[in-house]
């Protein structure tokens, strides 16, 4: 058929919003057309920050940090915006993608995240950070007019009541730690605190292993947070003349932390690269609070939420002892691991020897 003319298309919109068949006058029709495209804009966008690597580096930064930066330099505080690329909102969601996105400038890169076989759909995550069970919870499934059954079988939607409510307590176990932490403050020796951190942190994991699913998505910010508290008592150790089982907690830390990332699936993302990022910089931080608000649109959580502790220098982890999770990451999230040293120098965290 051919192009219709833009009288055409006009009449054709009056026709789609006039209501029981009554013709809207100019003032209606412009409004009703300016909330219909609005809603075709929302439904159809991709969220990202106008700076995609100025923006992570944001969030590596304590809260402190962040409100000192805000105060002193306004402008270099990021900022998100809805892009719409038109063959790009094509692609349909899933909870279980094949593919990764990035808006970069005024353009979007779609890139495989696994192999895709031919005739299969490319799939993406309209919000790649936030797994199945926040979506649902949060209305994110609902505001794309996303039924359950349409967007795979991921593991978060398969769970019943008792796995939910445990996944639930899995999920705000790294705040209950850090809060934990927090009210000790300088009171109180430095290794018990942590030792009963850690242990209460330990406990909550195991229990949520026989429960849950241990391929989980929740899994990742507690184990790291252990790992981290297992890198400080070993740092603690040592200080306090002992290294010999200081450099057996490293040790045993770093393994779990090779297997925290070793389990969690596919794709990689944002949320990945920052957990990462925050055992470089030696930062607590229990939960993916901001990532989640961004997506839902939401207010930022409240203080409790977006808690930073500071651990002591020797329990930070080195880049060249998570240099191949590093690449990986920084693969997924920006499209090339040649990146990594940039993305490593924009945070202020040292690049890995050659």
């Amino acid at each position: 058929q051919p192009p219709k003319s833009d009288a055409a298309k006009r009449a054709a919109a009056h026709d789609r919003l006039a209501e029981n068949g009554v013709a809207l006058d100019e003032t209606s029709f412009a409004t009703k057309l300016a909330a219909r495209l609005q809603l075709v804009a929302q439904a159809n966008a991709f969220r990202s920050a106008c700076d995609p690597l100025g923006a992570l580096a944001w969030h590596v930064l304590s809260p402190k940090e962040q409100q000192a930066v805000a105060e002193q330099y306004p402008d270099k505080v990021p900022s998100s915006r809805l892009w719409l690329f038109l063959r790009a909102s094509l692609l349909n969601h899933s909870e279980l993608p094949n593919a990764n996105w990035l808006v970069a400038g005024d353009a979007i890169a779609v890139r495989a995240a696994r192999d895709i076989a031919e005739g299969e759909e490319v799939l993406l995550s309209y919000w790649p950070d936030v797994d199945a069970a926040d979506a649902l919870k949060h209305g994110l499934l609902s505001g794309f007019g996303l039924g359950v059954s349409s967007v795979g079988e991921p593991l978060e939607l398969s769970l019943s009541k008792e796995q939910l409510c445990k996944l639930a307590e899995l999920k705000s176990a790294p705040l209950e730690a850090a809060q934990t932490l927090a009210h000790a403050g300088a009171s109180g020796d430095p290794a018990v605190v942590f030792d009963s951190a850690a242990a209460s942190l330990t406990q909550a994991i195991t229990s949520a292993e026989k429960d849950l699913p241990k391929q989980l998505r929740a899994f990742l910010e507690p184990r790291v947070m252990q790992v981290q508290l297992t890198l400080q008592q070993g740092a603690v150790l040592s200080a306090r003349g002992d290294p010999g089982r200081g450099d057996q907690l490293k040790k045993l830390g770093l393994m779990r932390l090779h297997a925290a990332f070793r389990d969690y699936p596919l794709p990689w993302g944002k949320r990945v690269l920052l957990r990462l990022l925050f055992a470089l910089k030696g930062s607590l931080r229990p939960s993916p609070a901001e990532l989640l608000s961004q997506q839902s649109g939401e207010e930022k959580g409240g203080e409790a939420s977006n808690f930073s502790i500071q651990l002591a220098k020797q329990a930070q982890v080195l880049s060249d002892e998570l240099l191949s999770e590093l690449e990986r990451a920084v693969e997924a999230v920006f499209g090339d691991a040649r990146l990594l040293p940039a993305v490593l120098s924009k945070c202020s965290i040292a690049v890995p020897t050659e």
